[in-house]
């Protein structure tokens, strides 16, 4: 009797052990399926997230460019108007070939016409390149032999006597892979923006290697002595026209132009405007 009573209570333990384990198991697969379901959510919202932060970041890329373009085209109409100005003037007026104010209005035609090229040119380039995703970086240089080169062929557009100094960290058989166009477009445009305002003094480009987070990268950096960057547009110079005459405003869509390549190469642009120099400082991705 006893044995019966026994066996019927542990009958009804390991019963209430089951339906404990089964109860538990149950919850426990409940939870994990609330879990899953809300991970998905929370996925979900977390892709919805970064969809729209993209599309803002896109859309004030497209806002910035717009009204850039826009901006350029006011540039671009002013030089026309100026044109056709001149244009009537020599229609109109009884001035001669030879005679010192047809000469005048001629040669003002001349500058006009070729900054208004100037801008149309750097502002294709600018389009170009803006719309490019990736470039290939397979170009093998001796960057110091390249920079050198760089040097040489923007010595037409130095003003002055000027002192132009290469300083560089690296040796000079060291090679390095990237994409020479897109460099050289960068470089250019940045020696010829500083020759265009430094009229006595020097022009310094710096070049050094380091590496972050297991990748190589390459640091130009472009000081001159000339004319320095207002600290109240530091920080829009790549951006947005700033200037108040075509030659200024020119020397906007050629930074925005190194801007667009730069980010292709892999890296970052700035400038550190200071009360004796101006410095443009860029990285590019280099293996």
């Amino acid at each position: 009797m006893d044995m019966m009573i026994f066996m019927q209570i542990l009958i009804a333990l390991l019963l209430l052990v089951a339906v404990v384990w089964a109860t538990t198991v149950y919850w426990q697969r409940v939870e994990y399926k609330k879990n899953q379901e809300f991970q998905k959510l929370k996925d979900a919202y977390l892709e919805r997230l970064k969809d729209i932060v993209s599309c803002k970041k896109q859309i004030k890329h497209l806002s910035s460019r717009v009204d850039f373009l826009k901006d350029v085209q006011l540039e671009v109409l002013r030089q026309n108007e100026e044109i056709d100005n001149d244009i009537q003037k020599l229609i109109t007026s009884h001035l001669q070939p030879g005679q010192t104010a047809w000469d005048e209005t001629c040669s003002r035609m001349k500058e006009h016409s070729d900054q208004l090229s100037e801008m149309l040119h750097v502002t294709i380039e600018l389009l170009r390149y803006e719309e490019m995703t990736e470039i290939e970086q397979a170009d093998t240089l001796q960057m110091n032999a390249f920079c050198r080169e760089m040097f040489e062929s923007c010595c037409q557009h130095a003003d002055g006597a000027l002192e132009l100094r290469l300083e560089t960290e690296l040796e000079d058989d060291e090679t390095v892979c990237t994409n020479r166009m897109c460099l050289q477009i960068v470089l250019t445009n940045l020696l010829v923006c500083a020759m265009q305002f430094t009229h006595e003094g020097e022009i310094v480009l710096e070049v050094i290697r380091y590496r972050h987070k297991q990748k190589s990268y390459l640091m130009f950096t472009v000081k001159d002595s000339g004319l320095d960057i207002p600290e109240n547009v530091k920080d829009i110079v790549f951006d947005k026209l700033t200037g108040k005459n075509i030659r200024d405003n020119i020397i906007g869509v050629r930074l925005r132009l190194c801007k667009a390549i730069v980010r292709l190469l892999g890296g970052t642009i700035h400038a550190e405007p200071t009360i004796k120099e101006t410095s443009i400082t860029f990285t590019v991705h280099a293996s």
